[in-house]
């Protein structure tokens, strides 16, 4: 998830498991974990071929900004590996605490541990990082062979701008458009999460959408709560990110986003909420806010945590967006300055959680989590009895297909800081306050003031 926008999630049941997958801020700072006693388990994985788990002995240390996610993962690897210790240590990414101690103890050469997590938000600075992530593609890991049944942009995202695999993760999160389907059936005829996903299919159709829930709730529904959902979206669609050949590049995409917001502003279909804002979490329950961005950890974690009423009745459903997108994750990597011994045992953990085909499928079934496995991701959406009762929809059926779609190659370290000031200059538009071009100039002066490594034009 986009660390700019986290706040700490509501805590909630899924399938008797309280988890808090890819949220960050979710610990104490600096809390050494130790000895965690899971509130779930996950059932020990056997090697391929084999009836027992290789024999392995040691210990290393593991930071995570996660205080649930974290040490779940490594109880479940303790399990299976009795000799194994792992020394978790949890701080919360609240005002970039784990950052900004992560980066401090690279740049100092002292105090890091033998593994960290990095999420989506901020992970292709530390790949990028002088004396960071160890090299994966290299010898003794050579973690290219392991790529052929994982998510492909995952592994993409987890690249250094030399090419080279330093982060891996466990999960995939691709995003859909979560809808309600009382206001669905009320005002739009239907709550079919095909004919949602063709109404919301173009900026048109959007359009046209919007007016009709306007028309028919005389003006009590409306389309999207704020700008956040369809940006999110649409930051999908773009072919190019926004750093091309040292300089700021504007995405076509991302101007039909701008016009096509705007429009909806003008019609009173956006009501101008921030994500993770109480008013827009409110909005999550509400009998008037149509749809939202829901990622794979959006049905636990935006919907189920806010509309709690409603958590297993079904009302929601996931339609497809116009683009696939993917919002959040989590990548781990080895520190480069670490133990080679150390280095070797973390490194088989980073295997376990990613690659073990036994684990992934505990993991997704006893966790609400969606994996990066591509074998398990076919087998668990054919699986008939695999639904979230928030949604009424198997999760892998739903987020599958857009899989291929995602480009995880257009994603660069300056993401979160161009992105919150695309965001920021874009609602003075939206508002009224100023007009488009000028808006448009106020978000480049941004870019460049804090961004003096690129162009700006």
């Amino acid at each position: 998830m986009n660390s700019q926008f986290l706040k700490r999630a509501a805590s909630i049941v899924v399938s008797g498991l309280m988890i808090t997958s890819l949220l960050v801020g979710c610990g104490p700072k600096d809390e050494p974990i130790t000895n965690v006693e899971p509130s779930a388990s996950v059932e020990p994985s056997k090697d391929p071929g084999g009836d027992t788990p290789k024999e392995l002995k040691g210990e290393f240390t593991f930071w995570h900004f996660n205080k649930d996610e974290g040490p779940l993962l490594a109880k479940a690897f303790e399990d299976k590996y009795p000799g194994v210790k792992i020394n978790v240590q949890i701080t919360a990414d609240s005002d970039m605490a784990y950052q900004n101690k992560v980066t401090a103890a690279l740049r100092a050469g002292k105090g890091m541990p033998d593994l960290y997590a990095v999420e989506s938000a901020y992970v292709k600075r530390f790949v990028n990082m002088p004396g960071g992530f160890e090299d994966l593609s290299a010898a003794p890991y050579n973690a290219e062979e392991l790529t052929s049944k994982m998510i492909s942009y995952t592994i993409d995202i987890g690249r250094s701008d030399d090419g080279k695999i330093r982060g891996l993760s466990h999960q995939g999160t691709p995003g859909g458009i979560g809808y309600k389907r009382d206001i669905a059936t009320k005002y739009l005829g239907t709550d079919d999460p095909a004919a949602i996903s063709e109404m919301l299919s173009s900026p048109e159709k959007m359009i046209e959408t919007a007016k009709l829930l306007k028309e028919k709730s005389g003006g009590k529904a409306r389309l999207v709560p704020g700008t956040d959902e369809l940006r999110k979206i649409y930051l999908g669609g773009r072919s190019e990110g926004w750093i091309k050949d040292g300089k700021l590049n504007i995405d076509p995409k991302m101007m039909e986003y701008v016009d096509l917001q705007k429009q909806l502003r003008d019609l009173g279909q956006d009501a101008g909420m921030q994500a993770w804002t109480p008013a827009w979490s409110a909005a999550i329950a509400d009998e008037t806010s149509f749809m939202f961005a829901i990622p794979t950890w959006g049905i636990p974690y935006i919907i189920a945590a806010n509309d709690t009423e409603n958590k297993e009745t079904g009302r929601w459903g996931v339609a497809n967006p116009p683009f696939s997108y993917s919002w959040g994750g989590t990548w781990y990597g080895l520190y480069s300055g670490a133990d080679q011994e150390k280095k070797q045992l973390a490194w088989e953990f980073i295997k376990f959680i990613c690659t073990d085909t036994a684990f992934q499928e505990s993991w997704a079934k006893s966790s609400g989590d969606f994996i990066s496995n591509t074998e398990v991701i076919e087998k668990l959406a054919n699986d008939a009895t695999f639904e979230s009762k928030t949604v009424k929809q198997n999760p892998y059926v739903i987020f599958k297909d857009a899989i291929p779609k995602i480009n995880g190659k257009i994603l660069n370290q300056y993401d979160d800081s161009i992105e919150i000031a695309f965001r920021d200059a874009m609602e003075t538009y939206f508002s009224g306050k100023k007009s488009k071009d000028d808006a448009m100039k106020d978000f480049k002066a941004k870019v460049k003031s804090n961004i003096k490594d690129i162009i700006v034009e």
